[in-house]
C-alpha cells in the first residue's frame, strides 16, 4: 500500500528496504534465534555472501596498493602486467581463463541468471601457489612492513587488518600474529609476506558478513 501511496516510486521503495532493520542486519550467530529458525527462513540474520572472483581479485589489488585504476585495452588475467580491475579482463568464449573456471565464473557462451558457488581444494591451492596471489602478498607485506619506523608489530597488524577487513584485530588475533612473525621465514618470502598471503587466502576476505 505504501508503494501505491508513494506514487509507485521505485526509488522510495528501494530506500525503505535498504534502511530497514532487516536489510541492515549482520550475519552474527545467535544460538537462541538459531534454535527457533535454523534455516533463517524468517531472516533473523543476514546470510553470509561470498564475493565473486572479480570482487575478490579487485580487493586483493586494492589492499596491496597495486591496483591500476585506469582502463584501456583488455588483457589476459594471466598477464603479470594486468593490475587493472577484473572487469577489464579479456573473456574468451573458446577457452575460459583458469582463474575464472576455478571460482565459478559462468560459461561465456550461455545466459546465466545466477552463478554457482562451490568450495574445492583447487581454489585453496590456487591461493597458495598462484603467482598473482604471491605477488599481491609481497606487495601487501612490503606496504605494511615498510611503514612508519615508529610502528611496532601490533600497529602493523592493526594496519593490515584494516586494509583487508575494515576492522581492528581482536587481542587473540594480534597475539597469534605476533608469535607467527617471530618465526624465521621461508626461502624467497619474508615473514610479513607469508602473513599477508595467509590473510589474503582467509575466508573472512572471501565472504561479506
Amino acid at each position: 500500500v505504501r508503494f501505491m501511496n508513494d506514487g509507485w516510486s521505485v526509488k522510495n521503495l528501494v530506500r525503505e528496504i535498504m534502511l530497514s532493520a532487516t536489510y541492515r542486519q549482520s550475519s552474527q550467530h545467535d544460538s537462541k534465534k538459531s534454535a527457533l529458525d535454523v534455516a533463517n527462513e524468517n531472516l533473523w540474520r543476514m546470510n553470509r555472501r561470498r564475493l565473486s572472483i572479480e570482487q575478490w581479485r579487485d580487493t586483493a589489488l586494492s589492499a596491496s596498493g597495486t591496483l591500476d585504476a585506469g582502463g584501456g585495452k583488455s588483457l589476459e588475467l594471466d598477464d603479470a602486467k594486468n593490475l587493472r580491475r577484473t572487469v577489464y579482463a579479456r573473456v574468451s568464449r573458446l577457452k575460459l581463463n583458469d582463474l575464472f573456471m576455478q571460482f565459478d565464473y559462468p560459461d561465456a557462451n550461455v545466459h546465466a541468471e545466477r552463478r554457482a558457488t562451490s568450495t574445492t581444494a583447487m581454489q585453496k591451492l590456487f591461493l597458495l601457489n598462484s603467482p598473482f596471489v604471491i605477488g599481491r602478498a609481497r606487495a601487501l607485506g612490503a606496504r605494511v612492513d615498510t611503514g612508519s619506523p615508529s610502528q611496532g608489530d601490533s600497529e602493523r597488524i592493526e594496519t593490515i587488518y584494516k586494509l583487508l577487513f575494515g576492522r581492528a584485530p581482536e587481542a587473540a588475533e594480534v597475539s597469534i600474529a605476533a608469535q607467527f612473525l617471530k618465526q624465521p621465514g621461508v626461502p624467497g618470502m619474508t615473514r610479513w609476506e607469508q602473513y599477508a598471503q595467509m590473510l589474503l587466502a582467509s575466508n573472512e576476505l572471501m565472504y561479506v558478513d
